[in-house]
């Protein structure tokens, strides 16, 4: 028997890359901040801003947020890449910035990389299963900015736990995406508080949703912010919880936020992926 030194050393970068998943070097979560706050640098290293290359409207520097979760694959949602606007799921349309904080600087901890492969879920449709994947040309460089976060297993449910979603989306629904990184803590709810979307819209909710914020409103998700993270910490480090999918209107009073249940669909993860 004999080892190939790059296989070696292919094997241990990926085992030391996967190691370190929901690792930030900011610690504990700040405190609960109604409308949310400005990131810190490097905080949520597992960001992932999508930038689209539109065939018509042309470059769209932001477009959808996305989650790191190993070296070379991201998650994001299914209507950023599919919905009744447009069909985007061809790879030369995209490219994923990682390591990003402010949309209008540059600096040396960011990378942009170009999607050589776009998956969305076979069962995709409006509310429903809203998850895709995306591979990346090449392998993210490790460093403090540029992390996975933490795949949650089949039984992790998060209920009652405080956890943060990110994203560069709005502020609130009349004002424009936000140029930095912004970051918000609530609550992960039972499903039935969000059983108002069944009331009132007509959209049922799954087991594949996962319903997030507060009843109060003032905290959440808008616009710009699909695809992104709902990170809850955990023994092991940071987990992924949910991906912003669709909310009332940027934290509407009563309304809280439904995120995709990224546990629902591990099976269909690890068979894209490979392992």
């Amino acid at each position: 028997m004999f080892f190939l030194p790059g296989l070696i050393a292919l094997i241990s970068f990926e085992h030391a890359f996967a190691q370190s998943c929901g690792a930030t070097r900011y610690g504990n979560a700040s405190e609960r901040i109604v409308g949310g706050r400005l990131a810190n640098r490097g905080e949520f290293p597992w960001q992932v801003s999508l930038e689209l290359n539109h065939p018509q409207k042309g470059n769209i520097p932001h477009f959808c947020g996305g989650v790191l979760i190993d070296k070379q694959w991201l998650l994001t949602a299914a209507h950023c890449v599919m919905n009744p606007q447009f069909a985007l799921p061809h790879p030369t349309y995209w490219k994923a910035r990682v390591g990003e904080h402010s949309l209008k600087e540059r600096d040396e901890s960011e990378k942009k990389i170009a999607i050589s492969q776009v998956y969305y879920y076979p069962w995709y449709h409006g509310y429903d299963n809203d998850i895709a994947m995306m591979k990346l040309a090449e392998p993210v460089p490790s460093s403090s900015n540029i992390k996975p976060i933490c795949l949650p297993t089949e039984t992790d449910n998060f209920e009652n736990q405080w956890c943060t979603a990110s994203g560069w989306g709005k502020v609130d629904f009349t004002s424009k995406a936000s140029e930095d990184l912004r970051a918000v803590a609530i609550q992960v709810f039972d499903n039935s508080k969000c059983n108002i979307y069944t009331t009132r819209f007509r959209i049922p909710i799954q087991a594949w949703h996962l319903c997030a914020g507060t009843m109060e409103g003032g905290k959440g998700t808008c616009q710009g912010d699909s695809g992104g993270p709902l990170a809850c910490q955990t023994p092991r480090g940071w987990v992924l919880a949910g991906l912003t999918s669709f909310g009332s209107g940027c934290a509407k009073r009563g309304f809280p936020d439904v995120y995709t249940r990224v546990s629902h669909f591990l099976s269909w993860v690890k068979q894209i992926r490979g392992y």
